[in-house]
């Protein structure tokens, strides 16, 4: 009945969480050969008395009864009896072959009631299971860094209890944006924004940063966590530069950022509450990083950088121009910035 029970329910979950009332498959497999060895020995024994040389010869019904094992019990026993019994092994060694590369689209058919179908029916359940976490993953890389969402499943949130650190932080932001705004549509400004960050997030993340958060017309970007980043400030300039040089390219002057770069300790870790989290840094590092990018509108420049992000570079790029301190707001010292040239490089 095993064809007929896969056509009518092999496809579907009927069979998966059923009672499960018949005796195990073990049970079954040694009443058979019990059942078999008895059967072809009570054979034997009977065709030994009907012959008349088998009362001279005992020996004779040893023979007979081998014959008739060999004879019967191949083409009997191990085709037609235990061939089917072994066919659910055989799916589910197929079935972990499949999960093992990737694909869990196919379920395996739970047609019987003992412990195979049990078995069965778990390792479905446990493939739903793997498909599910797999569609998670996905949809959690759409929303946080792919790195994060990486390391966030596979240790858990409590790896970002909280570390001092020292990080670059990237501040990238539109110039102008909220007189762009007013004069184009609710569409063609979301299509902005996403076109930039469709060039912010690829250039940060292909220098081995972290897109921490989007801040409406803008982004934070971090270089040295939550994955540690040895040359995270030469990480964040070739960052910069990529992105100022495919805005330009992309928009033709249409729309004009600012970046701001700054080099410091930061606590990174996670911070929230009531099941909201996010990983976030803090520390006056990440404020003068923002500060530094409003300061590009003084200066008329689209990137700049601190003295400590300068003297934290292993190879300073070309092109670097002194605009001297400056005062930012919540600082009481001036700060120290250079000015890159979207077309400069590394020395």
């Amino acid at each position: 009945m095993r064809p007929v029970r896969v056509a009518i329910a092999g496809d579907s979950g009927i069979g998966d969480n059923l009672p499960r009332s018949r005796p195990s498959f073990a049970t079954w497999s040694k009443v058979s050969i019990l059942t078999t060895a008895w059967a072809f020995s009570l054979g034997g024994a009977l065709l030994a008395i009907v012959i008349d040389r088998a009362g001279n010869d005992p020996a004779f019904a040893v023979i007979i009864a081998t014959g008739l094992t060999l004879i019967y019990g191949v083409l009997l026993v191990v085709g037609p009896v235990f061939g089917p019994s072994l066919r659910p092994i055989r799916d589910l060694a197929e079935g972990t072959e499949r999960v093992a590369a990737g694909d869990y689209g196919q379920r395996l058919p739970v047609v019987q009631d003992d412990d195979l179908g049990a078995l069965a029916g778990t390792f479905n359940r446990m493939q739903a299971g793997l498909a599910e976490r797999e569609r998670l993953q996905a949809a959690f890389g759409s929303y946080v860094d792919p790195a994060l969402a990486t390391r966030l499943l596979a240790q858990g949130d409590d790896i970002f209890t909280g570390e001092r650190i020292e990080v670059t932080v990237l501040f990238v932001d539109i110039r102008d944006f909220t007189p762009f705004a007013e004069a184009n549509t609710a569409e063609d400004t979301v299509s902005h924004l996403n076109a930039l960050f469709e060039i912010v997030v690829p250039a940060v993340l292909d220098a081995g940063g972290h897109v921490n958060k989007y801040l409406g017309d803008g982004a934070l970007a971090v270089f040295g966590a939550p994955n540690a980043l040895t040359h995270h400030a030469d990480a964040a300039v070739v960052a910069a530069l990529e992105i100022s040089r495919r805005v330009v390219e992309h928009f033709e002057g249409a729309i004009r950022i600012g970046i701001g770069i700054n080099t410091g300790q930061v606590i990174a870790g996670t911070i929230g509450g009531a099941g909201k989290l996010e990983f976030t840094l803090i520390g006056d590092t990440v404020n003068v990083a923002a500060r530094i990018e409003q300061l590009t509108k003084t200066t008329g420049d689209t990137i700049l950088l601190t003295q400590h992000t300068l003297d934290a570079l292993a190879q300073p790029p070309d092109g670097l121009v002194d605009r001297g301190a400056h005062d930012v707001k919540g600082k009481s010292a001036t700060v120290h910035v250079y000015a890159l040239d979207s077309g400069s490089g590394p020395t």
